[in-house]
């Protein structure tokens, strides 16, 4: 693009870059006023640019700071790494069109480093931004999201919801290898290896630390689904109050019964109650029942996150 001068990202540049991130946060907040405020965001940026391995590019126009693109290499199980950028990763001013000519810039290091797997974090009400990222080959890969709590009525599922005790763990970690599994066929495809039921349940004993709540749904006596919350650590998408819901997973042959409906009313009640007026939870884009569930129970996507593969 005319005038823009794009040049690999250093020091010098992170007060631009935390002003570039500060503006663009605001406007997010214009349109989910859910969102945190950001009270540092020299100290957001920095956090993603001290990251290992982290390098990306900065861009500007005469004196004029318009955009950077941070990332860092992120492995994911025996996969090939990812480079990726966070949700302070990147920021820009004016025309959405030269973000493709700083990923431009950025992503010839990655490539040539052997890093040819590249994901961002795009706010979803930024139309122009996501559509930038896709005329790059860029597709939806997951979705953060977030909905108020509050007073929500009971759904009827002719199940009984209550709070899980540690003797519900081994229903727990089978729910969870039950959700893991079903990402391994179409239309996901997940390269992710499945743990074995031991490997789950061991996680499940060692995070008995206070920062979970487990909530499990009977039927017949038996266990047909659970619910995860976890108080996240805040961030730039999480309130300090908020709660997240980090896992749910229902009995295969329960399914569509209103199991999830149920158990997802329980922990939106339980929330507000327990003083947590914001729930976040994220789903993957080709997780089919996750990606018609979730909106469907009031949570609205604040961002995308996007992903390319070379070739």
């Amino acid at each position: 693009m005319a005038g823009l001068e794009i040049v690999p990202f250093t020091d010098a540049h992170l007060d631009d870059a935390a002003a570039l991130l500060a503006a663009r946060h605001e406007r997010h907040r214009e349109v989910e006023p859910l969102l945190p405020e950001l009270p540092e965001p020299r100290e957001a940026v920095e956090r993603e640019w001290r990251a290992e391995g982290a390098n990306g590019v900065f861009a500007g126009c005469g004196s004029e700071p318009v955009g950077y693109l941070v990332a860092a290499p992120l492995a994911i199980g025996s996969a090939a790494p990812w480079m990726r950028a966070n949700i302070a990763g990147q920021a820009i001013e004016g025309d959405r069109e030269a973000m493709r000519d700083l990923y431009a810039a950025a992503a010839q290091r990655w490539v040539e480093d052997g890093l040819t797997h590249h994901a961002c974090f795009v706010p979803s009400y930024d139309a122009e931004l996501v559509d930038a990222w896709f005329r790059l080959s860029f597709g939806a890969s997951s979705y953060l999201a977030m909905r108020e709590t509050g007073p929500e009525e009971p759904y009827a599922a002719d199940v009984e919801i209550r709070a899980g005790t540690p003797d519900d763990f081994e229903h727990a970690a089978r729910l969870e290898l039950e959700m893991s599994a079903a990402m391994i066929p179409s239309p996901s495809f997940s390269d992710v290896g499945l743990q074995t039921f031991e490997e789950v349940l061991a996680e499940w004993r060692e995070d008995d630390n206070g920062e979970f709540e487990l909530f499990v749904a009977e039927r017949d006596g038996r266990v047909v689904g659970h619910f995860l919350l976890y108080r996240r650590p805040p961030d730039l998408r999480v309130p300090a109050d908020g709660i997240d819901l980090a896992q749910a997973s229902t009995e295969p042959e329960a399914r569509g019964t209103g199991v999830g409906r149920a158990l997802t009313a329980h922990v939106i009640r339980w929330a507000h109650e327990h003083g947590h007026p914001v729930m976040t939870t994220d789903w993957r884009a080709t997780n089919l029942w996750a990606s018609r569930f979730w909106p469907r129970r009031g949570f609205r996507p604040s961002f995308i996150r996007l992903y390319r593969s070379i070739p």
